[in-house]
């Protein structure tokens, strides 16, 4: 009973860490350069919609990713090897857990733009330079967030080796 509970939580360990990385790549590789090809308009509710999604799948990925670890991970020996890629492991998952939290209430509001009839073409342009800045910083961070996670699916495969 123990071999399928321990094969069972391996499985959605995985498959946490499939659809976590898959939706990463996906968005990074296919949806980016799909944009090319969109109007601006588009380009918005695309990018709204499909991060909208992959959020809620982020944080249950990662959700999933932390229980299963936990439950799968061995008796810590100080100073073994496995304990520090086990500490390494878990820093990354808190990292990725800050870069979720950072998209989701800082950079994601950011994009937004915020114009009314009243506003001159000046405080239109700045308004526009504002959006194309966190745009930039939206860029960089689902960047690092995709290099954190693959690495951390190659060390945590390296556990096994």
């Amino acid at each position: 009973m123990e071999t399928l509970l321990t094969t069972l939580l391996a499985t959605i360990h995985v498959l946490a860490w499939s659809i976590y990385v898959g939706g990463a790549i996906i968005m990074e590789l296919v949806l980016r350069h799909a944009q090319a090809s969109m109007r601006p308009s588009q380009v918005a509710v695309v990018c709204q919609k499909a991060g909208h999604r992959y959020r809620w799948w982020s944080c249950l990925c990662l959700a999933l990713l932390l229980l299963t670890g936990l439950a799968l991970a061995r008796p810590i020996v100080p100073g073994s090897p496995e304990t520090i890629v086990l500490i390494i492991l878990g820093s990354v998952w808190l990292a990725l857990v800050l870069i979720l939290a950072l998209l989701s209430f800082y950079i994601h509001p950011e994009m937004h733009i915020r114009v009314s009839s009243s506003m001159t073409e000046e405080e239109v342009g700045r308004e526009r330079q504002r959006v194309g800045r966190a745009i930039v910083r939206m860029d960089i961070t689902v960047r690092i967030e995709l290099a954190l996670a693959l690495f951390a699916v190659l060390l945590g495969a390296a556990l096994h080796l």
